[in-house]
């Protein structure tokens, strides 16, 4: 096992430490290749065996990591291949099959719709707060009133 403590590029912080090391290698991965934890077993599968897996056989391997920290080999293996590659400056994601995704306008207008949406909620709460100070100002709830 890759003892990753006692390397120079490993860059954890605080709490981040007591994270076991095969964890740490999925993690690391899933950050270098910009895709979800369950992405890279899936990734992870093709490559160790040479066909794609359904959602169901990967779920089977992922739950024990997520609720026991159990990372298979096969998984391990790639994981490291990746940080390899990366140290190298050779990594590249589409050699995996992982397609860069680029903002759209209908994306965008998304976004600037939901920013506008939570803004006008935030503004209204705070309206709502002052209304409800004032109108609850003048009763005493708690004593001893003055």
């Amino acid at each position: 096992m890759l003892n990753l403590k006692s390397e120079k590029s490993d860059k954890r912080y605080f709490d981040e430490k007591k994270i076991p090391d095969d964890v740490w290698l999925v993690l690391e991965a899933s950050s270098l290749l910009s895709v979800p934890e369950f992405r890279i077993f899936e990734i992870a599968y093709r490559e160790w065996f040479s066909r794609d897996a359904d959602e169901k056989t990967v779920e089977k391997f992922f739950t024990p990591y997520m609720f026991g920290e159990v990372v298979p080999p096969w998984v391990r293996h790639f994981a490291q291949r990746v940080i390899n590659l990366d140290r190298e400056n050779k990594l590249v994601p589409r050699d995996f099959g992982i397609q860069p995704r680029f903002v759209t306008r209908d994306d965008l207008r998304k976004g600037l719709d939901f920013t506008a949406w939570i803004v006008v909620f935030m503004v209204g709460l705070v309206l709502l707060g002052k209304v409800a100070g004032k109108a609850l100002s003048t009763i005493c709830m708690f004593p001893p009133c003055y």
